[in-house]
Parts: structure tokens; sequence; C-alpha cells
């Protein structure tokens, strides 16, 4: 077994496949613990994603009792969750980025610890507790631990900091092929390339026409819109409906750079940007943890969660990443009926400025006025979700391999972005159910 803490982070030069999954992770696994037997594992399957593949290897501890009789133990701490990226996740995904993102939040403890990297995904800790459903995050001791434990990921996380995790990780080690022995990773190895960390990534995006992605990001400035000009310019624009989607796309993304004050609005944080449902773990009662689990935040009798999955994870408008969680209350079916009203979204949005100026400065006090002004900015922002998971959807449909309608759901996502637009520009007299709901108290 190899700590990635005291040896680098180990690189498995191995590709996990779905055609043959289980026989796949056996070979990852026991290249990364080659003192474990492949009959002593066992392996769970996650389907709460709609990118990656998710499995969690348990490994069993077999002895012989005094009476003759096999015994098998399972030591939680000792499990992992292997992810396997999905097929062309590359042109949405920083995978090189999202292993640094790792990293850096595991050193604040926000994050298990990540023991390795291989050609398609990540092996990582396994975090114990119960991963929440839509209708969690709308009950006020769920959405409460949420807005606290994002109140810490925003008061912790140094966006600037970000850009020396790459040094913190240390010498990168992978296993050789050959000899089966760790060996140091040289700038200019294979490998290099595929792992995607460190590269300009102005020069990542091609487009006939000069956008955002053209201009240099400065440290601490939001990537939101950088991401979005990258996505649109990744499109297909092979048929004409393509290229016609493409320009309209771009010229939206044009309207709310020219016709809104979203850029820059507020703070700018270290977003995870994916806070669905899937992504928030309610972590067991302290005498029952097994595992990884960061500190507890509040009273002890307090729900605590936690986050997991960091590949959207970048600096970003605060206002962005919350109203994007509060966007993933309806789930992946869109039920617009669970939005949060003003009152729960007030609720939540003191609860997490208590937390984030606790562990920014020591002091919890909030006055309404602070908590009127992010009001304001999460409103603002509030159509913005709908078309970022639009565009990222509209590109699934054309490379996922998992079986999930993506096409209905760009459309489903790009109707809230356009409701909000015809509701701020004054366009529709008719208000859409998601549009009631956000202004409803």
């Amino acid at each position: 077994m190899f700590d990635s803490a005291d040896e680098g982070l180990t690189f498995l030069p191995l590709t996990f496949s779905q055609a043959d999954a289980e026989a796949c992770a056996t070979h990852l696994i026991l290249a990364l613990f080659p003192e474990w037997n492949a009959a002593d594992l066992d392996f769970v399957r996650f389907t709460d994603g709609i990118t990656n593949t998710l499995l969690k290897c348990v490994h069993r501890h077999v002895t012989i009792g005094s009476d003759g009789q096999e015994k098998v133990t399972i030591d939680e701490m000792e499990s992992a969750l292997l992810r396997a990226y999905g097929k062309g996740t590359n042109v949405l995904i920083d995978r090189g980025r999202e292993c640094q993102n790792h990293f850096y939040l595991a050193q604040h403890a926000l994050a298990p610890p990540l023991l390795a990297r291989f050609n398609n995904g990540l092996i990582y800790r396994f975090v114990p507790g119960r991963v929440t459903s839509p209708p969690d995050l709308s009950t006020p001791r769920v959405y409460t631990a949420v807005a606290k434990r994002l109140g810490q990921w925003h008061a912790k996380i140094d966006t600037k900091g970000l850009v020396d995790a790459l040094d913190a990780m240390g010498p990168r080690r992978r296993i050789s092929p050959d000899s089966g022995v760790p060996e140091l990773i040289y700038d200019g190895d294979s490998d290099d390339d595929m792992l995607g960390i460190g590269r300009d990534r102005e020069s990542d995006t091609q487009s006939d026409t000069e956008s955002i992605t053209d201009k240099a990001i400065q440290p601490g400035e939001s990537e939101l819109w950088w991401t979005l000009a990258k996505w649109i310019d990744a499109l297909p624009e092979g048929k004409e409906v393509e290229r016609a989607k493409k320009a309209e796309l771009r010229a939206e993304l044009d309207w709310i750079e020219d016709n809104t004050t979203l850029r820059g609005l507020g703070e700018i944080v270290f977003g995870h940007c994916d806070l669905l449902s899937g992504n928030v773990i309610v972590l067991p009662k302290k005498e029952k943890r097994t595992g990884f689990c960061p500190a507890d935040i509040g009273d002890e009798n307090d729900t605590q969660v936690t986050f997991i999955d960091y590949e959207y994870a970048i600096p970003t408008e605060r206002a962005f990443d919350i109203a994007n969680h509060f966007s993933e209350w309806t789930g992946f079916d869109c039920d617009y009926n669970l939005i949060p009203k003003s009152t729960a979204r007030r609720s939540f949005i003191r609860s997490y400025l208590e937390s984030f100026h606790s562990f920014k400065n020591g002091s919890a006090k909030v006055d309404d006025a602070e908590v009127q002004i992010v009001m304001d900015e999460v409103d603002s922002f509030r159509g913005i979700p709908g078309f970022y998971w639009g565009i990222w959807a509209l590109i699934q449909a054309t490379i996922s391999q998992i079986d999930f309608d993506y096409a209905a759901y760009a459309e489903l996502r790009l109707g809230e972005y356009s409701d909000w637009k015809a509701a701020v520009t004054g366009a529709s007299k008719e208000m859409s159910l998601r549009e009631q709901r956000w202004l409803s108290s």
C-alpha cells in the first residue's frame, strides 16, 4: 500500500472499462493494495451519478475462529471509492484540475484522502453516511447543515491558494507496469499530457469568434463565464440545427455579459458548483462513524453533512453556488414545487453567513442588511444554473453512454433560463411555476 501523503500521488497506468467492470476494478485495487486478495473484495455500484461510474470497494478480513469456523469482518476505514470518468467528459471537465481540487480540499479536511489516480479515474477513501434525496434538501435540519458546511467551504478555501496545490502534492509516482514497483513521474513522461495539470487553459478552446475564452483569467477571478464559453464552443456543429443552437447560446451569453451585472457580483469563492442531492452526504452520529468525516459544525446534536465530487468546483460568484444548490432541490425531474421560497432561502443564507464569518474571522454575527444583500445576489443569479446545466446536458447528449435523457433535461434547464430572462426583461406576463415559487414568501 502506498501512502499518498508521504509518497506523492500514486498514478496507476491502468484503464477502467465498463465492459468488464468488476475485473478492471479488482485489478486497480490490487495494484494499489497488493497485499490484499481478490477473493476478499466486494464491490457495490452506486447509481446516483449521471456522469461517472462509482464503485465502493469493501475489503473483507477472513479469519478462522477457535471453533474452526470462518469469521468475516470489515474495516470501513479501509473501504475505498473508485470513480471512473464518463466517456468524453474531458470536454466538460478539467480532470487535472479536479485532482488538484480534491487534494487541496483534503488538506483542509473537507474531502476524503485521495489514494491514487488511474488513466480514467480516481480512487479515494469512502465517505460513510446517507446520500440525500431531493426532498431531503428542503428539510430545515438538512438545509441548515448544508448552509453551514458551504459557509465553511467558502471561508476556508482560498481561491488564490489553489494554484499552489500542485506543488503541495509532492513528486507524483506511478506503479511501473513492468516491475510493479513505484517510480517517479518526470516532466515529459507520456502521462503528463493525460493529467492535464498546469497547462494553459486559454489554449484549450478554439473559437471562430472572439469570446471570453480569449481573455486571461486572473487569480481570484470568477471562472464561471470562461467555463460557459468553453462549453458553448465545445457543442457540436455538424448540422445546421446544431450550428443554430450554438449561435443562439453564444448570443445569450453575450446578452448576459452586456445586460446584467452578474459577472463579478459579490464575493468570489471556491464554489462546489454541483451541490445536487447525490453530492450531499448526511454523516452518521459520532458514535457510529467509520471512515472519513470532516469535523462537526455547531452543536453535537445538529445534523452534519459533507460534500463529495469536486469535478465542477471553480472560483465563482458565491451567489451562483448558492442559487445552483437551490435549483437542485427540484432533482433531475425538475419538480418546481420543491424550489425554496423566500423564507427558506433567507433561513439558509443566514446560517450560511454565520458559518462563513465564524470560519473567516471567528465571529458568527450577521445583520439583516447583509442577509438581504446576499438574498438579492442569489435572486439575480436564479436563472444562470439552468443556462449552465442546459449547455452541459446538450454536450452530454452527444457523448454520454449513460442511460439518461440528456436532450429532454437540456430543454427543461434551458427553459428555466428563458423563464428567468422573460421575467427580468418583462417579455412575458405569464409567470412559470418555477418563477412563481421563487418569488413566493
